[in-house]
């Protein structure tokens, strides 16, 4: 079901390894939540009604060797595991921001880093920090909104108890309307208000992450000097290629497996130069 979800059109036809490993990832949680969930309906179905709800999960409990006693009832237990999910997607988020930055740093910027003001989270700090080297990518009015309130609904279940008021101001500072009509398959699903969370807002959340991640790698056409590649990259790094390592193969392995790029013969013969004569100069 969630694929429908995700299908929001990016064009996401360059490549960055930061976006395939989340990709990859996400998918693999993805599929762990939609398990938890579907055992969850299950074990829901065969409750037969005639005891309180945490007293069957208490006898559940005891079947299976697993401490749990009450504390368990049908209202607070759904959004609570939803908002769980979203533990680990932010997780995921955050690392996308940690590889995506070596990705700026092997293509664009060697010294690239994301800004340092106190109190912006970290998709806030690497927004600035691009606009810094005049990549702006082209987001939906929405999308970071969204992505700020669920980072501050995340918040309130992992570590931080965040004040409700603060996630219900974040939650109005999302432009629905344009939302709907972007994405109008959430509409009447997600976003939902910081009680009534469902399964929606997990799949609204993923989505939301991998539609930053497509816009930010679409964000850097245009602005790689594939030419200069040679100069920057680790993977053109003299010192990290074998002696007997076909340059060619090697070069065209580096764009194409990695970016999707094809270069042209000017820029192919520049990184080629650079490192034969880099090499040279290395053994001697």
């Amino acid at each position: 079901m969630r694929t429908r979800f995700y299908n929001f059109k990016v064009g996401a036809d360059f490549k960055l390894p930061s976006r395939k490993k989340l990709f990859k990832k996400m998918g693999e949680y993805d599929t762990l939540a939609e398990y938890t969930v579907c055992a969850l309906r299950d074990f829901e179905k065969k409750w037969d009604r005639k005891t309180k709800f945490e007293d069957y999960v208490t006898q559940k409990a005891i079947e299976h060797s697993v401490n749990l006693r009450g504390g368990v009832t049908l209202p607070n237990h759904e959004p609570a595991l939803y908002k769980s999910f979203m533990v680990n997607s932010h997780a995921l988020l955050g690392d996308f921001i940690q590889s995506y930055k070596l990705d700026i740093r092997s293509l664009i910027d060697p010294n690239f880093k994301l800004c340092d003001t106190d109190g912006l989270s970290n998709v806030e700090k690497l927004v600035r920090a691009l606009k810094t080297n005049n990549i702006v990518p082209n987001f939906p009015k929405w999308l970071l909104p969204l992505l700020d309130y669920y980072r501050l609904l995340r918040n309130s279940t992992a570590h931080v108890q965040e004040d409700e008021d603060r996630c219900m101001k974040a939650y109005l500072k999302i432009p629905l309307g344009e939302f709907e009509k972007d994405y109008p398959i959430f509409k009447g699903k997600a976003p939902n208000m910081p009680d009534s969370i469902t399964m929606d807002d997990f799949y609204l959340y993923s989505a939301s992450i991998k539609h930053f991640a497509n816009f930010l790698t679409m964000a850097l056409k245009g602005k790689v000097k594939w030419a200069e590649l040679g100069a920057i990259h680790p993977d053109f790094d003299v010192r990290n290629i074998p002696k007997g390592t076909d340059i060619i193969a090697k070069i065209n392995s580096v764009l194409f497996t990695k970016y999707n790029y094809h270069p042209t013969k000017d820029e192919f013969e520049q990184i080629k130069n650079y490192i034969k004569e880099h090499k040279h100069s290395s053994t001697h």
